[in-house]
């Protein structure tokens, strides 16, 4: 058995992707690093070179699109599982970080359940920042975001729900010492380039009369993809304020808070009651973090 691998689902997000592979071949090796491609892209190719890509017949978008790629990301890991210790599962602007910046494959991965979480983080950079392209800058800042508190660890087989912010009929914990980066935002023109070029598909998508589900862990996902720049104002917006901590100080405050949230719906779905408010907190990375893009 190996410790550790990595794997995602990904289609045409190309800046997003060199990041998460970057990041996942220098922690992990190439060789530990699964994409599955929604489609056959030679870019995609070329970003994962070394890595397993693995194509996936992309054929039209359904309303169910999102909740169907994470079971098609839970049977993927489970299957991994019987070659890996543990399997990292995460969408392509998501990473999984220590909170000194050591190599993921030195931390005690210790849990008794199926899979395990982190407290999550939103990177956020501003629009005046002219450095979009690098992830790790002085001016932009990680704010706690407790939806991205989601299991992103596996160790055996796990159903995750739409999104994979929560499980069906299991639990998780989430671990200290690590958080997760969703950096969506962490560049705001490839944000709204990613919007513009999915809103179409998600308006195709949605015929007049359909109705979403209301189970979070069956919900129809993709309606979010048309209102990223909209929500990205608002965090900028609200975070402006937010008190700014040292970084392992804000991922402990902020994880207990997140651990609080945590709890079985009506129909077994193990994910955060989005009900309860915390105040906004963040970091920003200290001088000399080892981890660099």
């Amino acid at each position: 058995m190996k410790p550790l691998a990595a794997v995602t689902m990904v289609r045409r997000d190309y800046w997003y992707l060199e990041k998460w592979v970057a990041y996942y071949a220098a922690q992990l090796g190439r060789e530990n690093v699964y994409i599955l491609s929604h489609g056959a892209d030679p870019e995609i190719d070329r970003i994962g070179e070394g890595c397993n890509v693995i194509a996936i017949l992309r054929d039209g978008l359904h309303q169910s699109f999102d909740y169907a790629r994470w079971r098609m990301l839970s049977g993927f890991s489970a299957m991994l599982t019987q070659f890996y210790d543990r399997v990292i599962v995460s969408d392509c602007d998501e990473l999984l970080m220590t909170v000194d910046g050591s190599l993921l494959i030195d931390y005690p991965f210790e849990f008794e359940e199926n899979a395990a979480g982190a407290v999550g983080f939103n990177l956020i950079a501003t629009l005046d920042n002219d450095e979009q392209d690098a992830l790790i800058t002085d001016s932009k800042f990680c704010v706690f975001e407790i939806p991205y508190s989601k299991p992103c660890l596996v160790q055996r087989r796990v159903s995750f729900g739409t999104g994979g912010h929560g499980i069906m009929h299991d639990s998780f914990d989430l671990l200290p010492g690590l958080f997760n980066m969703h950096f969506h935002y962490g560049n705001w023109k490839e944000m709204q380039r990613r919007e513009q070029e999915r809103s179409p598909l998600v308006d195709e998508t949605m015929a007049e009369g359909v109705k979403i589900r209301k189970s979070p862990g069956q919900s129809v996902g993709i309606v979010g993809w048309r209102r990223r720049t909209r929500r990205f104002r608002r965090l900028t917006r609200e975070s402006t304020n937010a008190a700014e901590l040292p970084l392992k100080d804000c991922v402990e405050q902020c994880r207990k808070e997140a651990l609080q949230t945590l709890k079985s719906m009506d129909d077994g779905y193990f994910t955060h009651d989005r009900g309860m408010q915390f105040d906004l907190k963040k970091f920003r990375f200290p001088e000399g973090f080892p981890v660099q893009f």
